[in-house]
């Protein structure tokens, strides 16, 4: 008896911390993420704008799907193993920069990512700046403390580096744009 109730106090224990946590944990964030990779800007520029084509690169999801052609501008659905999100190209200045919104109004975050391209010396610089709000304190705090909020601009641009022959380049932190 004395360890089912040790458990349970434990499991109620860990859920309002998780849940406190998440309370003190800002809702908005904004971080930022570059690499260089040895590839003409226009290269770049042509995969990272090319969005029904990340499925093809990208582990972190299954397909990318057109969506609303009919509409104006450039909609995209992603599904990965956790579900799908809509997005929509909200901000466009080619061949250099665009930025997606979240379009799905019933998820627990909102969003944006931002895309910067830049001829370096060396190559491209790819940044990507994230600016979210996650309404959910759990997923807050999970999202800030223990999965981090650069792990999904990490798992883009590792995957955009393979993609473009360039596996080790590094991702370094970026101010956000």
């Amino acid at each position: 008896m004395f360890w089912i109730l040790f458990v349970m106090g434990t499991i109620v224990a860990i859920a309002v911390a998780l849940l406190v946590g998440g309370i003190v944990t800002p809702r908005h964030h904004r971080v930022a993420r570059s690499i260089v990779v040895n590839a003409d800007p226009d290269t770049v520029w042509r995969a990272v704008r090319d969005v029904a084509q990340y499925a093809t690169w990208r582990d972190d999801i299954l397909s990318a799907v057109l969506v609303d052609t009919d509409q104006p501008g450039v909609r995209w659905c992603e599904t990965s193993r956790r579900g799908s999100v809509t997005f929509g190209i909200v901000h466009e200045h080619a061949p250099h920069a665009f930025t997606a919104r979240i379009l799905d109004d019933d998820l627990s975050y909102s969003g944006e990512w931002r895309w910067h391209i830049a001829a370096v010396a060396g190559g491209t610089l790819l940044a990507i700046t994230e600016s979210a709000d996650v309404g959910n304190p759990v997923f807050r705090f999970i999202g800030a403390h223990i999965n981090g909020h650069t792990r999904s601009l990490d798992a883009y641009l590792t995957a955009f580096a393979r993609h473009v022959n360039n596996s080790g380049a590094a991702i370094i932190d970026a101010r956000p744009a």
